[in-house]
Protein backbone atom coordinates (compact mmCIF):
# COMPACT_ATOMS: atom_id res chain seq x y z
CA UNK A 1 0.00 0.00 0.00
CA UNK A 2 2.60 2.55 0.81
CA UNK A 3 4.60 1.35 -2.44
CA UNK A 4 0.98 2.45 -4.27
CA UNK A 5 1.20 5.64 -3.04
CA UNK A 6 4.70 6.52 -3.45
CA UNK A 7 4.23 5.91 -6.97
CA UNK A 8 0.98 7.79 -7.53
CA UNK A 9 3.16 10.34 -5.53
CA UNK A 10 5.83 10.06 -8.16
CA UNK A 11 3.55 9.97 -11.19
CA UNK A 12 1.62 13.24 -9.55
CA UNK A 13 5.50 15.04 -10.23
CA UNK A 14 6.19 14.11 -13.24
CA UNK A 15 2.65 14.54 -14.59
CA UNK A 16 2.85 18.26 -13.16
CA UNK A 17 6.52 18.97 -14.47
CA UNK A 18 5.79 17.96 -17.77
CA UNK A 19 2.71 19.84 -18.16
CA UNK A 20 4.27 23.39 -16.44
CA UNK A 21 7.89 23.11 -19.09
CA UNK A 22 6.50 21.58 -21.72
CA UNK A 23 2.45 21.83 -22.07
CA UNK A 24 1.08 24.94 -20.81
CA UNK A 25 3.71 27.49 -22.44
CA UNK A 26 2.77 26.81 -25.90
CA UNK A 27 -0.84 26.36 -24.86
CA UNK A 28 -0.95 23.09 -26.35
CA UNK A 29 -3.71 20.92 -25.74
CA UNK A 30 -3.38 16.68 -24.61
CA UNK A 31 -7.03 16.48 -23.96
CA UNK A 32 -8.07 16.31 -20.20
CA UNK A 33 -8.48 19.28 -18.30
CA UNK A 34 -5.07 20.82 -18.46
CA UNK A 35 -6.71 20.88 -22.04
CA UNK A 36 -9.84 22.46 -21.04
CA UNK A 37 -8.56 24.45 -18.87
CA UNK A 38 -6.35 26.15 -21.30
CA UNK A 39 -8.79 26.56 -23.84
CA UNK A 40 -11.14 27.90 -20.76
CA UNK A 41 -8.27 30.52 -19.69
CA UNK A 42 -8.49 32.26 -23.43
CA UNK A 43 -12.08 33.26 -22.12
CA UNK A 44 -11.48 33.35 -18.17
CA UNK A 45 -9.03 35.78 -15.81
CA UNK A 46 -8.10 32.45 -14.34
CA UNK A 47 -5.13 30.92 -14.16
CA UNK A 48 -5.20 27.43 -16.27
CA UNK A 49 -4.23 25.54 -12.75
CA UNK A 50 -7.48 27.06 -11.14
CA UNK A 51 -9.22 25.91 -13.47
CA UNK A 52 -8.10 22.96 -13.32
CA UNK A 53 -8.70 22.11 -9.64
CA UNK A 54 -12.43 23.11 -10.22
CA UNK A 55 -12.47 20.78 -13.20
CA UNK A 56 -10.67 17.77 -11.15
CA UNK A 57 -12.42 18.25 -7.75
CA UNK A 58 -15.76 17.71 -9.95
CA UNK A 59 -14.78 14.88 -11.33
CA UNK A 60 -13.14 13.24 -8.39
CA UNK A 61 -17.02 13.66 -7.37
CA UNK A 62 -17.87 11.15 -9.57
CA UNK A 63 -15.24 8.68 -9.46
CA UNK A 64 -16.27 7.97 -5.82
CA UNK A 65 -19.82 7.52 -7.18
CA UNK A 66 -19.23 5.07 -9.90
CA UNK A 67 -15.59 3.36 -9.45
CA UNK A 68 -16.06 2.82 -5.49
CA UNK A 69 -14.06 4.06 -2.35
CA UNK A 70 -10.96 2.64 -3.22
CA UNK A 71 -10.06 4.34 -6.28
CA UNK A 72 -11.97 7.01 -5.54
CA UNK A 73 -9.44 7.73 -3.05
CA UNK A 74 -6.76 6.98 -5.18
CA UNK A 75 -7.77 9.21 -7.58
CA UNK A 76 -8.47 11.85 -5.52
CA UNK A 77 -4.77 11.69 -3.61
CA UNK A 78 -3.68 11.46 -7.50
CA UNK A 79 -5.81 14.45 -9.04
CA UNK A 80 -5.19 16.70 -5.43
CA UNK A 81 -0.94 15.98 -5.65
CA UNK A 82 -1.02 16.76 -9.14
CA UNK A 83 -3.13 19.68 -9.17
CA UNK A 84 -1.12 21.16 -6.18
CA UNK A 85 2.05 20.21 -8.06
CA UNK A 86 1.00 21.98 -10.99
CA UNK A 87 0.40 25.12 -9.19
CA UNK A 88 3.63 24.92 -7.38
CA UNK A 89 6.12 24.37 -10.37
CA UNK A 90 3.79 27.58 -11.97
CA UNK A 91 5.25 30.04 -9.51
CA UNK A 92 9.51 27.96 -8.73
CA UNK A 93 9.20 27.98 -13.29
CA UNK A 94 9.07 31.20 -13.92
CA UNK A 95 10.55 31.52 -18.09
CA UNK A 96 10.57 34.21 -19.70
CA UNK A 97 10.07 31.86 -22.46
CA UNK A 98 9.39 28.42 -22.96
CA UNK A 99 12.82 25.89 -22.39
CA UNK A 100 11.86 24.24 -25.56
CA UNK A 101 11.19 26.44 -28.02
CA UNK A 102 9.71 23.98 -31.02
CA UNK A 103 6.34 23.38 -30.06
CA UNK A 104 6.57 20.01 -31.83
CA UNK A 105 8.89 19.05 -30.01
CA UNK A 106 8.14 20.25 -26.93
CA UNK A 107 4.96 18.36 -27.21
CA UNK A 108 6.34 15.22 -28.12
CA UNK A 109 8.78 15.28 -24.66
CA UNK A 110 5.87 16.30 -22.63
CA UNK A 111 3.88 14.39 -24.61
CA UNK A 112 6.26 11.22 -23.54
CA UNK A 113 6.38 12.06 -19.41
CA UNK A 114 2.73 12.34 -19.23
CA UNK A 115 2.23 9.23 -20.61
CA UNK A 116 5.20 7.61 -17.90
CA UNK A 117 3.59 9.41 -15.31
CA UNK A 118 -0.32 8.67 -16.28
CA UNK A 119 0.81 4.62 -16.69
CA UNK A 120 2.21 4.51 -13.63
CA UNK A 121 -0.77 6.08 -11.55
CA UNK A 122 -3.15 3.83 -13.88
CA UNK A 123 -1.27 0.99 -13.30
CA UNK A 124 -1.76 1.40 -9.03
CA UNK A 125 -5.49 1.82 -9.77
CA UNK A 126 -5.24 6.03 -9.62
CA UNK A 127 -5.35 9.14 -12.33
CA UNK A 128 -4.28 12.50 -12.57
CA UNK A 129 -8.27 13.12 -12.30
CA UNK A 130 -9.94 15.29 -14.86
CA UNK A 131 -11.07 13.25 -17.93
CA UNK A 132 -8.78 10.22 -16.70
CA UNK A 133 -11.77 9.33 -14.67
CA UNK A 134 -13.89 9.19 -17.18
CA UNK A 135 -11.56 7.45 -19.60
CA UNK A 136 -11.39 4.68 -16.02
CA UNK A 137 -15.11 4.40 -16.06
CA UNK A 138 -15.05 3.78 -19.66
CA UNK A 139 -12.54 0.67 -19.11
CA UNK A 140 -14.72 -0.57 -16.10
CA UNK A 141 -17.75 -1.22 -18.31
CA UNK A 142 -16.16 -2.29 -21.35
CA UNK A 143 -12.89 -3.95 -22.47
CA UNK A 144 -11.21 -1.02 -24.34
CA UNK A 145 -7.67 -0.50 -22.79
CA UNK A 146 -7.10 3.04 -20.78
CA UNK A 147 -4.86 4.51 -23.44
CA UNK A 148 -7.76 4.20 -26.29
CA UNK A 149 -10.04 5.38 -23.88
CA UNK A 150 -8.67 8.73 -23.30
CA UNK A 151 -7.91 9.16 -26.52
CA UNK A 152 -11.85 8.73 -27.06
CA UNK A 153 -12.18 11.26 -24.29
CA UNK A 154 -9.59 13.52 -25.09
CA UNK A 155 -9.99 13.76 -29.03
CA UNK A 156 -12.60 16.45 -29.05
CA UNK A 157 -10.91 18.70 -26.39
CA UNK A 158 -7.71 18.65 -28.85
CA UNK A 159 -10.07 19.31 -32.01
CA UNK A 160 -11.95 22.04 -30.30
CA UNK A 161 -8.69 24.07 -28.93
CA UNK A 162 -6.70 23.78 -32.00
CA UNK A 163 -9.99 25.34 -33.95
CA UNK A 164 -10.26 28.22 -31.22
CA UNK A 165 -6.08 28.28 -31.58
CA UNK A 166 -4.26 28.11 -34.85
CA UNK A 167 -2.69 25.24 -37.01
CA UNK A 168 0.59 24.30 -35.17
CA UNK A 169 -0.79 24.26 -32.02
CA UNK A 170 -3.83 21.79 -33.55
CA UNK A 171 -1.07 19.64 -34.74
CA UNK A 172 1.39 19.20 -32.30
CA UNK A 173 -1.52 19.04 -29.78
CA UNK A 174 -2.57 16.20 -31.23
CA UNK A 175 0.56 14.61 -32.01
CA UNK A 176 1.30 14.85 -28.10
CA UNK A 177 -2.38 13.26 -27.90
CA UNK A 178 -1.50 10.07 -29.98
CA UNK A 179 2.15 9.74 -28.08
CA UNK A 180 0.37 9.96 -24.64
CA UNK A 181 -2.43 7.84 -25.14
CA UNK A 182 -0.55 4.94 -26.87
CA UNK A 183 2.36 5.74 -24.80
CA UNK A 184 0.30 4.77 -21.60
CA UNK A 185 -0.64 1.29 -22.40
CA UNK A 186 2.73 0.71 -23.69
CA UNK A 187 3.93 2.00 -19.63
CA UNK A 188 1.13 -0.70 -18.10
CA UNK A 189 2.55 -3.44 -20.53
CA UNK A 190 5.95 -2.74 -19.38
CA UNK A 191 5.25 -2.81 -15.65
CA UNK A 192 3.04 -6.04 -15.88
CA UNK A 193 5.97 -7.61 -17.72
CA UNK A 194 8.49 -6.46 -15.43
CA UNK A 195 6.23 -7.50 -12.43
CA UNK A 196 5.27 -11.50 -14.08
CA UNK A 197 9.30 -11.83 -14.57
CA UNK A 198 9.90 -11.00 -10.94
Amino acid sequence: LVIEYLLIILGSVFYATSTVLFIFPHLLLLGGTSGISVILNAFLSFSPASILMVINFSLIIVAFIVLGKDMGIKTLVGSTLTTVFIGFFEKIFCFEEPIVQNQYISAVIGAVIIALASGIMFYVQSSSGGTDVIALIIQKFTSIKIGKALLITDVLIVIIGGLLSNKVILISSFLGLLIKTLGIDLVIKIIKKRLVKK
